[in-house]
């Protein structure tokens, strides 16, 4: 027996032997035939077929597993945002939500990482990207809540949605990866689809006024500079992944790096202990958020960044749609018409060709 088939069947005993470890055990595999990765030894699964199997959330051969992963981390964010909304109107401080969900993101992430006996902050040849990816999507965090703060939600929330034009272009830059014709028109489209949806003051309203005391600019300014270093982190994130490292390692750092801040935060904005339903709130935000960003680390590790940050325009039918049902949010024919382009050109993008 050689020691490549050993190793293949040691690792196959671990994750048979141990089910509560298979999850994170199949996220730190790495079966995908777009991220050529050989020199540290992991496998593809599209150069072995028996991979597949040991890969929960592949089905019938298809190339679908990035695009699930997006879908379902597009889900979890806009319930996540729902909880958010709903603390929102209870009273609870917002740098309280944001240090609680850091809190339980980082716990959760680490205590997967020390179960899979993986360094916290990824391996020495990937760490200086791991730690970039956590402040450069730190600063985007940021710059968007100060962009929301300045100017109407809406217009912070479509601007925040350039998103997917700036990692496409800053991948093509820095990662060589094509963006193809019907990607390009699938997220032009899809981002035509967000401002039918969200219905920005400057273009939907008569009354595009800001308070005075804000600087309209400076919040635009803020809220494109967010987009493109979300951008910038979704392609560190990518190339991370590249080089064969757990999802876990990125969600980990970038919570670990933003909770003392969250705390900071907190400190000048005030504390509310939280009754038990504010209590529960504030541990589900923690735990869709972790969700959401496993499965948005593991969709840009399966699929091409600009591809994979398109989907994320879904978010903006999960929130609409949550909205209808939950907050008593009145639909109207312009917000349905945008959904569906947004849903059309998902699809559209989903079959697109690598």
């Amino acid at each position: 027996m050689s020691t490549s088939d050993g190793l293949s069947k040691m690792e196959l005993n671990i994750q048979i032997s141990s089910p509560k470890g298979r999850l994170l055990n199949r996220l730190s595999s790495f079966p995908s035939n777009s991220s050529p990765l050989h020199s540290k030894g992991v496998p593809l699964s599209s150069d072995n077929n028996n991979n597949n199997n040991n890969n929960w959330w592949e089905w019938g051969g298809s190339n679908l597993s990035g695009v699930a992963c997006m879908v379902i981390s597009s889900i979890s964010y806009s319930f996540m945002g729902l909880f958010v909304k709903l603390l929102s109107v209870s009273g609870v401080p917002s740098s309280e939500v944001v240090l609680c969900r850091c809190t339980i993101v980082a716990v959760l992430a680490g205590a997967g990482l020390k179960r899979m006996r993986h360094p916290l902050l990824g391996s020495p040849e990937v760490r200086q990207l791991v730690l970039a990816r956590a402040f450069v999507g730190y600063i985007a965090l940021s710059t968007y809540f100060y962009s929301i703060q300045v100017l109407p939600l809406r217009d912070a929330t479509v601007l925040n949605f350039t998103m997917p034009i700036f990692t496409a272009i800053l991948a093509a830059l820095m990662l060589n990866e094509r963006w193809g014709k019907r990607e390009a028109a699938g997220t032009f489209f899809s981002f035509l689809g967000v401002i039918l949806v969200s219905q920005p003051q400057f273009m939907f309203s008569g009354d595009a006024t800001v308070d005075p005391m804000n600087n309209i600019a400076v919040g635009i300014v803020a809220a494109l500079l967010g987009s493109s270093l979300g951008a910038l982190s979704y392609v560190i994130v990518r190339s991370i992944g590249r080089q064969g490292e757990p999802p876990l390692v990125c969600v980990f750092a970038f919570a670990a790096f933003s909770a003392p801040f969250s705390a900071v935060a907190m400190f000048f904005q005030g504390l509310k202990v939280p009754i038990l339903i504010e209590a529960a709130g504030l541990v589900m935000v923690g735990l869709t958020a972790f969700t959401a960003q496993v499965f948005l680390t593991r969709g840009l590790q399966l699929e091409k960044a600009a591809k994979a940050s398109s989907l994320q325009h879904l978010k903006v039918i999960c929130t609409y749609l949550l909205g209808v049902a939950f907050l008593g949010e009145t639909p109207s024919l312009v917000s349905f018409l945008g959904a569906l382009l947004v849903a059309g050109s998902a699809i559209s993008i989903t079959n697109s060709k690598n």
